[in-house]
């Protein structure tokens, strides 16, 4: 019976043209937990959220990222990367899939970053989307790309920025929707070494701007703890992370406003490092 509602639900959506086009949603059980502030990070999950963040990571590394949003599997969010160190720079590969088997989007990126002297970092993504709807529907696919920077301005401020689909891609259906253009541009301050804020603001273009505050505490050894909120919709976050020899394991929850709560959390390998 649900999965008719669900169905029902989004093929409405469709007749009227609009869809969830969920492919930039922040990913980690880190910034999921400080109100999904992402873009001035420079952490693994990077690789979903800013490629540029990924320019200095030193390990080849596997993670996984799922998030249960409002408690139903039917929305549910699933993610994993895989990053390479070079001598050039760092190249990655990233899947997420959001949705059922009904009505589901998928997505497949290759990033490539590297940094340019101590402050500045640039990174790429080239993505293939795919929309896939029941066995009796047809599937649709089309490629964008996006691509950030990041940049010290001190040792401990860093300001960022990101662009997803600056080219307007269509979909490759009847109707010819168009993916949004999406930015986002924010900053992490590092009080101390124990203590950072991240603030940064999201345009869709196509719906009202996002604005996100987060919070994090080093509050023993590898142990954080992390808050954050969210404006449109408004989302109040909190979450906690611990980093053990090669493992990295987050897990965080939010209350949307009128929707309910949602629980996410990733966990990170380091299988080698790169000197």
């Amino acid at each position: 019976m649900k999965h008719s509602i669900i169905t029902i639900m989004v093929t409405i959506l469709l007749s009227e043209h609009v869809m969830a086009w969920d492919f930039t949603s922040p990913v980690g059980g880190r910034c999921s937990g400080m109100g999904y502030t992402s873009v001035a990070m420079s952490d693994f999950w990077s690789i979903h959220n800013n490629p540029a963040g990924i320019a200095e990571w030193r390990h080849i590394s596997a993670g996984f990222y799922y998030e249960n949003r409002f408690l139903m599997k039917e929305l549910g969010y699933k993610n994993a990367a895989f990053l390479i160190p070079l001598d050039i720079g760092v190249i990655g590969l990233s899947v997420r899939q959001f949705g059922f088997t009904h009505y589901n989007e998928n997505k497949i990126g290759i990033a490539f970053a590297r940094s340019f002297g101590k402050s500045l970092r640039i990174g790429i993504q080239l993505d293939y989307l795919l929309f896939a709807f029941s066995k009796d529907y047809k599937k649709y696919h089309t490629a964008t790309f996006e691509a950030g920077l990041s940049y010290d301005i001190t040792e401990k401020l860093c300001v960022a920025a990101y662009l997803f689909n600056p080219v307007l891609t269509k979909i490759k259906s009847l109707n010819k929707d168009k993916l949004p253009i999406i930015m986002r541009a924010g900053l992490l301050y590092n009080l101390t070494d124990d203590f950072s804020i991240s603030t940064e603001i999201e345009e869709d273009f196509e719906a009202n701007f996002k604005l996100r505050f987060g919070i994090e505490y080093k509050a023993y050894k590898n142990l954080y703890l992390r808050c954050g909120i969210q404006s449109n919709p408004w989302i109040i976050c909190f979450g906690t992370g611990y980093s053990f020899k090669n493992i990295t394991i987050d897990i965080s929850s939010n209350m949307h406003c009128q929707l309910g709560v949602s629980l996410q959390s990733s966990i990170i390998f380091n299988i080698k490092s790169r000197s």
